[in-house]
């Protein structure tokens, strides 16, 4: 006599079939998530909402074989999931895990820049059309040298009107920031190979744009050296082959002079600030 399937019979049929990584149905192949459960598995000795967050940046273009096997070498699994959580972007949390599949890397070996400080700094000292140099406009830290190839760079007036744009962090202290480009970035390669920028230096998260007042600003002009790929992990290989152009605006016109003549770093210029704006999301191709 032929019994009818029970309610019983059917669930204990599909939980077979699920115990399996995959079967067949009408020639459709069905897989499980194996990316669930290993990170599932692994999340279980992490932060709660770490599945959800390890998942996101697998969603986000992490190579999830790689992110997994980085983790199933790892002998600190803590340290390395808060390292990656505090990156400050998908490009750094590739960085973390020898991901190198973004634009903007060499191939082949980081070379350095070549440094001799006593003769190199005098690059930075050249005269004023007055006939004389003002110290304001002196570059005496040895890597804002450095980020110029072969430790060069010109001292050029830029005429009211112009403007000048910087990819950073958030706050304005980013937002008044060194180094600048005559041309606003099309693409991420741009300001990673371009000119030069570490992913752990920078989130990428903003552009914004500044427009020489009345005057004009003195300015160092010249190539963006090759830098690695990161300095913290020791990364040379990839690197950043760097060649773009870069325009240095001193701290006179960046920041607040002490009593002493040095310079507060904390107190930004409020001449400058008033003539930065922050560009709409949209603004950045790597965003759209």
């Amino acid at each position: 006599m032929k019994t009818q399937p029970t309610l019983k019979h059917l669930m204990l049929c599909t939980l077979l079939l699920l115990s399996f990584s995959s079967f067949s149905f009408s020639g459709i192949t069905i897989s499980k998530d194996s990316t669930r459960a290993w990170i599932v598995q692994l999340s279980s000795s992490l932060p709660a909402g770490s599945d959800t967050t390890l998942s996101k940046w697998i969603r986000d273009g992490l190579n999830e074989s790689i992110l997994k096997g980085t983790f199933d070498t790892t002998s600190n699994k803590q340290k390395l999931y808060t390292d990656l959580n505090n990156a400050l972007s998908i490009y750094h949390r590739k960085v973390i895990i020898r991901n190198f599949d973004f634009p903007g890397l060499a191939n082949g070996s980081y070379q350095p820049n070549g440094f001799s400080q006593g003769t190199q700094f005098a690059n930075f000292k050249v005269k004023l059309p007055s006939g004389s140099f003002d110290p304001d406009f002196a570059v005496s830290y040895a890597p804002d040298v450095m980020s110029f190839v072969n430790n060069t760079a010109s001292l050029e007036q830029l005429p009211e009107g112009t403007k000048l744009y910087r990819v950073c962090n958030d706050g304005w202290d980013q937002f008044t920031g060194g180094y600048w480009t005559r041309t606003k970035p099309t693409s991420i390669s741009e300001v990673i190979g371009g000119t030069a920028v570490q992913p752990e230096w920078n989130s990428f998260k903003n552009i914004v744009e500044y427009t020489v007042p009345a005057g004009g600003i003195w300015v160092w002009r010249g190539l963006a050296a090759a830098q690695k790929l990161s300095n913290n992990l020791n990364i040379g290989q990839p690197y950043l082959a760097g060649g773009g152009e870069q325009i240095l605006i001193p701290l006179v016109y960046r920041r607040l002079k002490k009593a002493d003549g040095s310079f507060d770093f904390r107190a930004i210029n409020p001449a400058m600030q008033s003539r930065i704006v922050v560009l709409p999301a949209n603004e950045l191709p790597w965003k759209r």
